[in-house]
């Protein structure tokens, strides 16, 4: 029996490649042969998965980090002048202390070396992976970076006056094809929007969240008709919005990464997959990587089991519903968040083991 062991990071606990591991030590125990892929979302972790599984080469480059700080970043060439920017390598929102995450000071200028980088080796097509970013700037600090006239380049500038004008740079990239891979399907504005879900877990305080929701709205007006509609804009703070501004076009992370990934191959060997992440709840059907992996296996007609940290009970009638044999969490609920971290690669290998007996 042959299962794919292809999860997302858990967030705080393990990486992918280290859930796979551990998913696919369960396998073995219950003596099947594991087949470890680990995926991305378009979030962090994305270039990483596609590095693991030999399909991106790394560039090193020196830009800067969401606070202005040197910080040394990858970039990922996928050959045939196809190049990965993943946001998060610069400006993730992992790389600050809690006591530093602050939107108003936070920028996304870093973003724009690695892109420059990939421009600067004549590339044919850059995809901008976004997610898990510090930011909340609507890519105005990426837009300046970049050579746009704006009048700031952080979080605080969405709070004043927007005039923005990015023709010198969608010219500057105009042999480029640029392609935003968001990893959850977010709207710029409103209660789902890129300040209200968001925000708040970057540092965004409750009373900033309708201001900055107004000053994305009100940069998109200057950017263009229509953009703030459009799937992804609200993807790392709005950084999708800027992106789409500059001419990129878009597609959901999760389902690029496993095409680059060859996952569809990949099935047509395997009896089984099971796919994890750490908070399996109403954003992992909207894009995330899970769902990807439930919908690709269900076109194929190959049990799929999704494992979580914390499964909420929308989240399961949403992936069954997209077709999942099994939506469930790995361990009891309630438990101190340390306490959880230090035990999900055992349970991650019992809950393998389990639906492989299944």
């Amino acid at each position: 029996m042959r299962v794919i062991c292809a999860p997302d990071k858990l967030r705080g606990a393990l990486d992918a490649a280290g859930a796979a591991a551990a998913l696919a030590t369960g396998v073995r125990r219950a003596g099947a042969e594991p087949i470890s892929l680990p995926i991305g979302d378009g979030g962090e972790g994305t270039l990483q998965a596609l590095v693991g599984a030999g399909r991106a080469r790394c560039i090193e480059l020196v830009t800067v980090d969401a606070l202005g700080r040197p910080r040394i970043a990858t970039l990922g060439d996928l050959g045939d002048g196809v190049y990965l920017v993943e946001a998060a390598e610069a400006i993730g929102l992992a790389q600050l202390e809690e006591s530093e995450r602050d939107p108003r000071r936070a920028s996304s200028r870093g973003v724009a070396a690695l892109l420059l980088e990939a421009v600067a080796r004549e590339a044919r097509q850059v995809l901008v992976a976004l997610g898990g970013v510090a930011t909340v700037d609507g890519g105005l600090g990426l837009l300046a970076a970049l050579g746009a006239r704006v009048e700031g380049d952080s979080g605080s500038a969405l709070l004043g006056r927007l005039d923005v004008d990015v023709s010198a740079v969608r010219a500057r990239l105009a042999e480029t094809d640029l392609v935003v891979l968001h990893d959850v399907d977010v709207p710029l504005c409103g209660p789902d929007g890129a300040a209200a879900l968001f925000g708040p877990q970057k540092g965004l305080r409750a009373e900033d969240v309708p201001l900055f929701d107004a000053g994305l709205a009100r940069l998109a007006a200057a950017l263009g008709d229509g953009l703030a509609e459009r799937p992804g804009a609200g993807a790392a703070g709005g950084l999708g919005l800027a992106l789409f501004a500059l001419g990129a076009t878009a597609r959901p992370g999760a389902e690029a990464i496993l095409e680059l990934l060859r996952f569809d191959e990949h099935l047509s060997r395997a009896d089984l997959c099971l796919t994890a992440e750490g908070s399996v709840d109403r954003q992992s059907a909207r894009g995330k990587a899970v769902a990807a992996v439930v919908a690709a296996c269900a076109r194929a007609g190959v049990p799929c089991d999704v494992l979580g940290g914390q499964v909420s009970d929308e989240a399961v009638v949403a992936l069954t519903a997209l077709g999942a044999r099994d939506v469930r969490a790995i361990g009891p609920a309630g438990r101190p968040l340390a306490e959880a971290f230090a035990a999900v690669a055992e349970e991650l290998a019992a809950a393998a083991e389990a639906s492989v007996r299944h």
